[in-house]
């Protein structure tokens, strides 16, 4: 065996492997801190952020279901309107998943009256 050998009988590794080495740990280090994340979002349920798009599209849908049909007082307007408020006011509780619940039944209620 020739060659420069440390104080355990084995050649000193290479910068290169070293390096490498460290990248592979950063690399585990990040797909593990990821996996964690899904996980935890999945376990948690519904967010605001999700309760946001859902009560914007509705406000969308009504404003068109309005601009369609001005002045029209029809009872599944009236109904939509409600399930509205009601997801905003979920929205303000912070119980996400009963306001997307809400804005998705004032979606419905609206899109049954656009035909």
């Amino acid at each position: 065996m020739s060659g420069l050998t440390n104080g355990w009988g084995m050649r000193p590794r290479s910068p290169l492997f070293a390096a490498s080495n460290k990248v592979w740990v950063w690399f585990a280090v990040i797909v593990a801190v990821l996996a964690i994340v899904k996980v935890t979002s999945i376990r948690t349920g519904p967010s605001a952020d999700e309760a946001i798009v859902a009560i914007r599209v509705a406000q969308s849908e009504l404003a068109q279901a309005k601009w369609i049909h001005p002045g029209a007082k029809f009872p599944t307007l009236n109904d939509a309107e409600t399930q509205l408020i009601l997801a905003l006011s979920a929205l303000k509780e912070k119980r996400y998943e009963e306001a997307i619940l809400a804005a998705r039944q004032a979606i419905e209620l609206t899109r049954k009256l656009m035909g």
